[in-house]
């Protein structure tokens, strides 16, 4: 289900960061579902949910050694068709498959179960690289998970995919890229990066409090105070 014009791959799972995206109801109603369990709070449930679903679509692909690109609009075909011309064995999937690797992923960040959170948002970006958002949620768990630098890259791809696209979301999505490479550079020391970070979100989103918190601190310790 498109979400806004210009966002061609932003559906309801791979919002459920923001609050838009916890209203919204992916048109498969199993994800209706995870979503909704995700809500409430019981995201054990939901992540079980997203396990039968990805072990079904799973188990519906016959072919070996192919590399699966999520059907969203023009992003899956393009993807598919870049890693064909590598000389890869390709085919699409379901975009569904993809937002319930999403959804489990978020619903595993939230349970700390960091490492599994990883494993199948690793898997989502893989079969959908171009996917902002999916990036971004892989970049905070490899930094939660201390590899500031893996983050960082994410953050980066993420920044460039939405800001080229340009609509009112992927504004949103280039806004959350920003403060995590500013918390990953942090992480790393970097303070001088992180301030940068934080004046380009502000730059976007003058009103966002915690930001400008975040950077009258640096710039303190900056400064010795």
């Amino acid at each position: 289900m498109r979400i806004a014009r210009g966002a061609r791959w932003v559906t309801g799972a791979a919002l459920l960061a923001s609050a838009a995206g916890l209203g919204a109801e992916p048109q498969d109603p199993r994800l209706v579902e995870i979503v909704g369990l995700i809500r409430e709070g019981r995201q054990a449930e939901a992540v079980a949910r997203a396990d039968a679903m990805i072990a079904g679509f799973a188990a519906e692909q016959h072919a070996r050694d192919v590399s699966y690109y999520c059907n969203r609009d023009r992003g899956g075909v393009a993807n598919l068709m870049g890693a064909a011309r590598q000389g890869a064995k390709v085919d699409l999937a379901p975009e569904a498959w993809c937002e319930a690797l999403f959804a489990k992923g978020f619903a595993l960040t939230d349970l700390g179960r960091f490492d599994e959170a990883g494993a199948a948002l690793s898997q989502a970006v893989a079969m959908d690289p171009t996917n902002p958002h999916f990036r971004n949620q892989y970049g905070d768990i490899l930094r939660l998970r201390g590899d500031a630098a893996g983050a960082i890259a994410q953050y980066h791809q993420a920044y460039d995919l939405a800001a080229a696209d340009g609509g009112e979301i992927t504004g949103r999505m280039a806004t959350r890229a920003l403060r995590g490479l500013a918390l990953a550079s942090e992480s790393q020391g970097d303070l001088a990066a992180a301030q940068s970070y934080y004046e380009a979100l502000l730059q976007q989103d003058a009103q966002d409090g915690a930001a400008r918190a975040k950077l009258a601190d640096i710039v303190r310790r900056r400064a010795g105070g």
